[in-house]
C-alpha cells in the first residue's frame, strides 16, 4: 500500500508547487468553481484507514457556497449522502472550506482542481470538464490503482492493493462491460496479472457519477462507485462493499479510441 505519510508529503510537494505556479496570477473564489469530482480519506490516531470516500462538489463562486454528493465508507459502512458548505479562496490560492455541521478543511487551488487536508484527513479534487457522460463516453482502457483495508467480514482481512488495466466497452445492447487484468496484494499475499483476469459491467448516468461490478477469476464482485473528471479522462472511485475501505483512481491510457469502434463481440 501506499503509505499515508508518502501521500501527504506528496500533497504537501504539490501544494507548494501549485502556490509558487500561482504567484504570478490571483486567485479568487473565482478559480474554484463548477463541478469536481473529490476523493478523500481519513485515519485514525494511530494511523490506521478509518474512512475512503468520493464526492461530487460544485462551487458556485458567485455566493461562496459548494453543494453535493458524497459516498463514504466509514469503519466498512457504506452510505451516500448530501453535502453543502461554504469556502473563500485567498490571492495566494490557499483558502478554506466549511462543511455544513462539521470542522473546516484547508485548500490549496491548483491548475486541475484543488488539494485539500484536514485533521487526520487528506484527498484531491480534480475538475470534471466536459465529458460525454453516459456509457458511451466512457470507454477505452483504463489505468486502475486502489489502496485501503479490508476489516473483519470481507473475503481478506488487512492491507489491500489493486493495480490493473481495464478495457471498458459498449454492448450492442448500450450496456457497459469491463474487461482486463489485475494484480493484487492481499495482507501480503501478492497475486499476479495473470493469475487475476477480470470481467464486470459498468453504468454512467448523466451526471457523471457512475457505478461498476468487477469480478477477478475465481473472486468475489467488488463494487465501486465512482465519478467522471477530465473530460473522461479519469474516474475518483470508492469501494462499496460492506467492511471495506478502499478508493482509488483510472485513468485513461488511449485518447483515439472510437466509442462506435469498440462494440463487444458477445
Amino acid at each position: 500500500m501506499i503509505s499515508k505519510s508518502f501521500r501527504i508529503a506528496a500533497m504537501i510537494f504539490l501544494a507548494s508547487f501549485a502556490v509558487r505556479s500561482a504567484a504570478g496570477a490571483a486567485c479568487s473564489n473565482a478559480s474554484l468553481s463548477g463541478t469536481y469530482g473529490f476523493l478523500h480519506d481519513s485515519t485514525d490516531s494511530n494511523g490506521a484507514p478509518n474512512s475512503a470516500a468520493v464526492s461530487q462538489l460544485t462551487f458556485d463562486s458567485t455566493t461562496g457556497t459548494f453543494t453535493g454528493e458524497t459516498t463514504t465508507s466509514r469503519d466498512g459502512v457504506i452510505s451516500t449522502l448530501p453535502l453543502s458548505g461554504t469556502y473563500v479562496v485567498a490571492s495566494n490560492c490557499t483558502g478554506t472550506g466549511t462543511p455544513s455541521g462539521a470542522s473546516p478543511f484547508s485548500i490549496v487551488v491548483t491548475p486541475s482542481g484543488f488539494l485539500a487536508v484536514h485533521l487526520l484527513a487528506e484527498g484531491f479534487a480534480v475538475k470534471q470538464g466536459s465529458p460525454n457522460c453516459n456509457n458511451a463516453g466512457v470507454n477505452g482502457s483504463f489505468g486502475f490503482e486502489a489502496t485501503g483495508v479490508y476489516l473483519v467480514g470481507a473475503p481478506a482481512i488487512g492491507a489491500v492493493d489493486f493495480i490493473g488495466e481495464l478495457k471498458f466497452k459498449i454492448k450492442p445492447s448500450g450496456e457497459g462491460e469491463i474487461r482486463g487484468h489485475v494484480a493484487s496484494s492481499e495482507d501480503g499475499t501478492y497475486q499476479t496479472f495473470a493469475d487475476e483476469p477480470v470481467t464486470g459491467s459498468y453504468t454512467v448516468d448523466k451526471n457523471c457519477t457512475g457505478t461498476a461490478i468487477i469480478t477477478p477469476k475465481g473472486l468475489p464482485e467488488m463494487h465501486f462507485s465512482f465519478v467522471v473528471v477530465d473530460c473522461g479522462r479519469e474516474m475518483l472511485a470508492v469501494e462499496t462493499d460492506a467492511d471495506t475501505i478502499v478508493s482509488g483512481t483510472l485513468v485513461k491510457r488511449d485518447e483515439d479510441e472510437d466509442p462506435t469502434s469498440i462494440v463487444s463481440n458477445d
